[in-house]
């Protein structure tokens, strides 16, 4: 992507499959992510979530860059999420919401996520559209660090499937929570999988099954 190295430190403004457009300072770009710097953070966004991009003229615009440049050219999208184990940050899934939390473990195609509000996540990497880091002396909550952070490690998260499809295996005959349970009907049992689908019996009894390519997090209520 030899093209946009003449939009490094200059306004961009990125339409986003999943959410709105994002406009900022481009910093840096590697082979599957880049980021940009917008509202005084640092945002890195996967490529495969990037319809286009493009200069911003507008002028109305006024937000500063940021002090320094981070280019590299050589940041990966695995490398991002490994440097964010165990950091507070922000991410976006969808339906206009983000979520707060820990960065936990990561598998072959999700992240295991720790948020204060839900607990632990299962979230497959494709679905993340932006992380972004929060500053290390930024208290979440205004809280104690303590009160907030998961004690580390945790063996048990190297017990887990490698895939997402293994891990729904895993947790058949459990009451879960799918897409964070923003509609009823993808909150009760998780009956069993017959890929790509996974069959959900509600507390009504209904049966919903739902194609697991696009639940986009799981959360056990039980742990």
């Amino acid at each position: 992507m030899m093209f946009f190295n003449s939009y490094i430190g200059k306004m961009v403004q990125i339409e986003l499959i999943g959410d709105g457009d994002k406009i900022g300072y481009l910093i840096d770009v590697g082979p599957d992510i880049i980021v940009i710097y917008m509202e005084k953070k640092y945002l890195y966004l996967p490529i495969a979530h990037i319809r286009n991009i493009t200069l911003n003229l507008d002028k109305s615009i006024t937000d500063s860059p940021p002090d320094l440049t981070l280019q590299t050219g050589q940041i990966t999208y695995h490398q991002i999420l490994s440097s964010a184990v165990d950091r507070f940050v922000e991410i976006y899934i969808s339906n206009n919401q983000t979520i707060h939390g820990y960065v936990r473990h990561i598998s072959q195609d999700y992240l295991v996520f720790h948020s204060p509000l839900y607990q632990i996540m299962y979230i497959p990497l494709f679905h993340l559209k932006w992380i972004s880091p929060y500053q290390n002396n930024q208290t979440p909550y205004s809280q104690v660090q303590s009160q907030l952070t998961p004690s580390s490690p945790d063996p048990s998260f190297a017990l887990l499937p490698n895939t997402f499809e293994q891990l729904l295996k895993e947790l058949e005959g459990q009451i879960v929570c799918l897409d964070s349970g923003l509609h009823a009907n993808k909150i009760g049992l998780l009956q069993k999988l017959d890929l790509p689908f996974a069959e959900l019996i509600t507390a009504d009894e209904k049966k919903l099954h739902y194609n697991i390519q696009h639940i986009k997090n799981c959360i056990l209520f039980n742990k």
